[in-house]
């Protein structure tokens, strides 16, 4: 497994990327790899999505620099923004059938397991996807499986930013809050984005029990593995 970072991408550019990583691991190219970034304001509404959790018009959004994208992963409604830390890994599963299900739950133990080393006490709640903290969603999940290669992923709220949350309904559950992990942890700037990205890294090597290889920042992955990068594909 190879942990690339990138910095904040647009959402329609991080999609680009796992597309063109996705490509090469279902041709059999490079190794799986693990995207750590942050989005530019978008809101996304997954398979399970519903119109009815959008709060205003797209053009109210537009108006606010907020994108809205509908995608193929599993799941409903959320959104991405600077300050919250997106994964996406793009893994070959092998069996003929993936097990979706256990894929999101290894995620979600995956950030438990970060969480867990700064000293916040998260979970899950039964029959809602995501972890939890004191009742409140501190991060989301929803993955995709083509040809035996996963895209997707996972989101985590490190740094506060409500005004994004008052336009939709998160993930369709309207009682119940959001955490920032900000709000537990004296996060001493933005260099605690550093942090929770390098814990999250050695959390998903061993939850998925898969060694991490190499960590490089994008433009190092471009030089070092062109095999896997294909830069005229839509």
């Amino acid at each position: 497994m190879i942990a690339v970072y990138l910095d904040v991408v647009s959402y329609d550019e991080g999609l680009r990327i796992q597309q063109m990583i996705h490509a090469a691991r279902v041709a059999g190219k490079g190794d799986d790899v693990l995207l750590l970034l942050e989005h530019e304001p978008v809101i996304t509404s997954g398979r399970q999505g519903n119109k009815n959790d959008l709060l205003v018009p797209h053009e109210e959004l537009e108006k606010r620099g907020i994108a809205f994208r509908q995608v193929s992963r599993g799941g409903k409604m959320t959104c991405h923004y600077p300050g919250q830390l997106v994964g996406y890994p793009i893994m070959r599963v092998e069996t003929s059938q993936p097990d979706i299900p256990f894929l999101v739950y290894r995620l979600e133990e995956t950030l438990i397991a970060c969480l867990t080393k700064f000293d916040i006490q998260a979970g899950r709640i039964e029959s809602l996807r995501g972890v939890w903290v004191d009742g409140r969603k501190i991060a989301a999940v929803g993955v995709e499986v083509k040809e035996h290669v996963t895209m997707h992923g996972f989101s985590l709220n490190v740094f506060e930013d409500i005004g994004i949350y008052q336009f939709f309904v998160p993930c369709g559950i309207a009682d119940r809050g959001i955490a920032f992990l900000e709000h537990f942890v004296n996060t001493g700037g933005r260099s605690i984005m550093n942090r929770v990205r390098d814990m999250i890294v050695r959390s998903f090597s061993l939850v998925f029990a898969v060694p991490v290889t190499a960590r490089l920042s994008w433009e190092a992955f471009r030089h070092k593995f062109p095999e896997m990068i294909h830069e005229g594909m839509s």
